[in-house]
């Protein structure tokens, strides 16, 4: 596992790498993701990537827009983007704090914002045994990332960033 790296060039076009962990026994199913952050501005927009293993495919791309006021998630298999599901439920603000919890069941994704429920995206990478990596990015100042299972009474606790 790898804590925060500071690796945001000074490039605008460039996505700003804000976290990153690795778990090789995989994240899905059963595990919640909880990112506690600010976003930076009214312009911002940032990332949460569930990547899987082997390259890089992306299982869930979660991307809050505050400049449009949705959120866009899709799946990148096989070298391509899937369909965009698009949600105009928006509960976040410029500059105000936030919680995002991801939690996966066999299914689905459920996307949980500030403890309420805000959308579910299904499952398009089949082996989620795969989805090993998370990654956040770009325009946001994250607080503490927690992973934790959830598939038990018995809950694990795996990375905590201050």
């Amino acid at each position: 596992m790898s804590g925060a790296l500071p690796l945001c060039p000074l490039a605008v076009s460039s996505p700003c790498l804000q976290f990153e962990a690795l778990h090789p026994e995989g994240i899905c199913p059963g595990w919640s993701i909880v990112v506690k952050g600010e976003t930076s501005s009214r312009s911002s927009m940032f990332e949460i990537n569930l990547l899987c293993e082997p390259g890089d495919q992306i299982a869930l791309h979660f991307n809050p827009r505050l400049s449009s006021s949705r959120i866009v998630c899709n799946s990148f298999l096989n070298s391509h983007w899937g369909q965009e599901e698009v949600n105009s439920t928006f509960p976040f603000k410029a500059k105000e704090p936030f919680q995002v919890e991801i939690y996966s069941d066999q299914d689905y994704f459920h996307v949980f914002i500030n403890e309420n429920k805000v959308l579910q995206y299904q499952h398009r990478q089949k082996n989620l045994s795969s989805i090993t990596k998370l990654q956040i990015l770009d325009d946001i100042d994250i607080s503490s990332v927690e992973i934790t299972k959830r598939a038990s009474s018995l809950e694990h606790n795996i990375y905590v960033t201050p």
